[in-house]
């Protein structure tokens, strides 16, 4: 197995240094992070979202939740999150579930979480269950350099505070 081939394309076509990291079949961030021996805090985990001006995909931490008002306030617009069957549409060389955090691979408009600045290593999807890519902050913020970033997620155990605003 391998990781997805856009993604491994865009990758090399970038001239980013990254590792693949192979681990036992999982589902979801933070079990991958587990399975993977990953630190949670350095998983990091795709939220597709879509309005009328188009799609936009999310990349925060594995541990946080996505404060979809914030997205929406800072990019101004009126995304709502799309479906499993539009995320299959959109990539095609991707297991259900494992897409990687990496939009711009794939032409799609990004924005990150500002607590990714807190970690040296990241962690992501590599298209399938069974493969991660690593690579370190700088190269990551280099593939998605321009595309916004602000903080658009939270601790679950924060969500609660943040709603009431």
């Amino acid at each position: 197995m391998s990781i997805a081939p856009r993604l491994k394309s865009f990758l090399n076509r970038n001239d980013i240094d990254y590792e693949v990291v192979s681990h036992p079949y999982s589902d979801g961030a933070l079990n991958t992070a587990n399975v993977a021996c990953v630190p949670a805090k350095n998983m990091t985990k795709a939220v597709v979202l879509k309005d009328e001006q188009g799609y936009v995909m999310t990349i925060l931490p594995s541990v946080n939740k996505l404060m979809l008002r914030w997205v929406n306030s800072k990019l101004n617009r009126h995304l709502h999150l799309v479906s499993e069957h539009g995320l299959e549409e959109l990539f095609p060389d991707c297991e259900s579930g494992a897409i990687p955090a990496i939009g711009t691979a794939y032409g799609i408009k990004t924005c990150w979480d500002d607590e990714l600045n807190a970690v040296q290593d990241l962690y992501f999807q590599g298209g399938n269950h069974r493969e991660l890519v690593h690579l370190q902050r700088e190269q990551f913020k280099q593939l998605l350099q321009g595309e916004p970033h602000a903080a658009i997620s939270c601790p679950p155990e924060e969500m609660e505070a943040y709603s009431k605003e």
